[in-house]
């Protein structure tokens, strides 16, 4: 059974127990597993086939379970599912189970061709010790030193510890249980760029710590993915980064708005933007905000709306007006990763009457050319209104139907040809009344993507 993470806050820093556990099968002797870590920024879902058995899979940045094999050689295979539900196969290799053991293989690159590397790592540490190595996939021709700091958890006082290269060996090394803050530089400089929250590593543990670019709000920003025996990874976030926010007005009695980000005395305005348009971003610290909306005349329209961002997090704060409550906001999480095979788009429904009936709630359907609203397998089922869903669609062009079902009648309420998905990032789609459009109605489509790789 998995051993949970604990987290406990306490005045200055964050400090995140990471317990080692075993996932997958339960172990015997003469056996050792296999996991797949995956790094590969632009990944689909990848799925671990196991001597042609599907095994588990996992999206990038997070790793399969841990499966349990008795000592021997096993064919393994790396396979996704494309728009046409096909399993299509990107590597294929052989790996040997050793005793006490986990082959944890690392695909990172290009999914295009993605690169497959093993790792060694045994299940157990020395008593009293634990096991720690550090595996650079952040890019090539980059290098890092890694210093570890415990007790006061200074830079200052922190010790070298290893220096990896990209794609290096992974070298484990044995040290005490313990409180500690990783810090990384650039090799042979002293700049910190990376400074983890402090962690505590237990004993008789393994912990592989994967350098891989963020791809989140900092420009060319790392993070580190811990690695441990669980059936997930724990990831850390530089403690100096920051988030961001930008908004949307949605509301068509107010043609310009302007936003204000408002925590204690500070105050940080947006400029005045049109409606239906997406604000530019603001960088902030990750805290808790009070929001404001003004009119083109600097009149307020909300002026205490409650806006929560995160370390690396970037939010959209989208206004909506409630038919029975006013003006109102909802916050949505952008995903910044360069997805290309597939993307996560997420679905806010503002659709709240249909010829003068209640709308619950709407299904979202895309359909691919030759493809039925029934057949299709890309869908939102039961959105309600005023909120938000998320769906995973294939790298293709899809019409985009709306559908509401009106006494078992099912009604196009609006719908959109060639619809393209085709770019690397995800999306936001909004679903809004239209009093300028024929059917009364109107879909918006945004790409969210980090600027690291515009």
């Amino acid at each position: 059974m998995n051993t949970p993470l604990f987290k406990i806050a306490l005045t200055t820093t964050l400090i995140t127990t990471l317990t080692a556990c075993s996932g997958g099968d339960s172990s015997t002797s003469k056996s050792g597993y296999i996991q797949l870590y995956n790094g590969s920024y632009n990944s689909p879902y990848t799925r671990l086939f196991i001597d042609d058995a599907e095994r588990s899979g996992t999206d990038f940045g997070n790793v399969t379970t841990r499966h349990n094999y008795s000592t021997n050689s096993y064919d393994i295979s790396l396979q996704y599912l494309d728009a046409n539900d096909s399993y299509i196969t990107i590597k294929e290799q052989t790996v040997d189970v050793k005793d006490s053991v986990t082959q944890l293989l690392v695909m990172n690159s290009d999914f295009a061709e993605p690169a497959i590397n093993e790792l060694s790592v045994p299940t157990t540490s020395d008593d009293g010790k634990l096991n720690l190595g550090f595996y650079n996939i952040a890019g090539e021709n980059i290098s890092f030193d890694v210093y570890l700091a415990n007790d006061d958890g200074l830079f200052d006082t922190a010790e070298l510890i290893t220096s990896p290269t990209y794609l290096n060996e992974l070298d484990l090394k044995s040290i005490d249980e313990g409180y500690y803050t990783l810090y990384l530089t650039q090799s042979g400089d002293t700049n910190v760029i990376f400074e983890s929250a402090t962690v505590y590593l237990n004993d008789n543990a393994s912990y592989v710590m994967m350098i891989r670019p963020s791809y989140a709000t900092q420009d060319d920003g790392i993070a580190l993915d811990i690695v441990t025996s669980s059936n997930s990874v724990t990831q850390l976030k530089h403690q100096a980064a920051q988030g961001q926010v930008r908004f949307i007005n949605t509301i068509d009695d107010y043609s310009q708005t302007r936003f204000t980000v408002t925590r204690g005395a500070q105050s940080y305005p947006s400029e005045l933007t049109a409606n239906d348009t997406y604000s530019n971003y603001l960088e902030l610290a990750p805290n808790s905000y009070s929001i404001a909306m003004t009119n083109d005349t600097g009149d307020n329209i909300v002026d205490n709306f409650l806006l929560t961002l995160e370390r690396e997090q970037s939010n959209v704060g989208l206004f909506y007006t409630d038919k029975e409550f006013g003006p109102r906001m909802m916050t949505l999480k952008e995903d910044l990763t360069p997805s290309s095979y597939s993307h996560k788009v997420t679905v806010v429904n503002l659709l709240d009457s249909y010829a003068g009936q209640n709308i619950v709630d709407v299904d979202v359907v895309f359909t691919l050319n030759g493809e039925t609203v029934d057949d299709a397998k890309n869908r939102v089922t039961g959105i309600d209104q005023y909120s938000q869903e998320s769906v995973v669609v294939d790298n293709e062009t899809y019409t985009t139907y709306v559908l509401y079902e009106d006494n078992g009648q099912q009604i196009v309420l609006m719908q959109q040809g060639d619809m393209d998905f085709s770019q690397e990032g995800n999306y936001i789609l909004i679903l809004e009344h239209d009093e300028a459009s024929s059917t009364g109605y109107k879909m918006t489509l945004e790409r969210t993507i980090t600027q690291s790789v515009e």
